[in-house]
């Protein structure tokens, strides 16, 4: 944190703090949640109170199944859970349904579906996620992985737009 001071006195505070892991694979995490408590927690606690310290929101992405995780991201002062990848086994609604009121979510949604660049089925995986998401802290549209090769230009923008249609209600 002390680089950070350094950093922040010199060209000013950031947005906030993004903090990029990969903790977990499919329906499994990396690590048991005793070593993720003794040997990273700690870690994460520090930043976020520098940047809870500089009013700096941190945002947390990790690809995988890392959910049992988020109680203790929520504990250490995590703002916002990103990627929530589908085919891991993270499901964005059930996180909103148990932690939304200490959490914001950013993404969720699945790429396997845009990739089919059909949309009906974009619509319907849409709908069944946006206009639930957008009630609670706050919810920012994205994939739950970077966006495919397959996924035409086209089919990308109309996500976009009919995503932010029904983010705003």
């Amino acid at each position: 944190t002390h680089l950070h001071e350094i950093l922040f006195s010199q060209y000013g505070l950031p947005d906030g703090i993004f903090l990029i892991e990969d903790l977990g694979y499919k329906y499994r995490m990396f690590m048991s949640l005793d070593m993720f408590r003794e040997f990273i927690k700690p870690a994460y606690k520090e930043i976020c109170s520098f940047a809870k310290g500089h009013g700096l929101p941190v945002l947390f992405h990790s690809c995988g199944f890392v959910e049992p995780l988020v109680p203790d991201l929520i504990d250490v002062g995590i703002s916002c859970l990103t990627a929530m990848e589908v085919k891991a086994g993270m499901d964005v609604v059930r996180l909103f349904n148990n932690y939304g009121d200490a959490l914001s979510f950013m993404g969720g949604i699945d790429t396997r579906v845009l990739s089919s660049n059909d949309r009906v089925l974009i619509e319907n995986e849409l709908q069944s996620k946006v206009p639930i998401l957008r009630t609670g802290n706050g919810y920012i549209l994205s994939s739950d992985h970077s966006i495919p090769d397959d996924v035409t230009y086209e089919t990308y923008c109309w996500f976009v737009e009919r995503g932010t249609e029904l983010g705003r209600g």
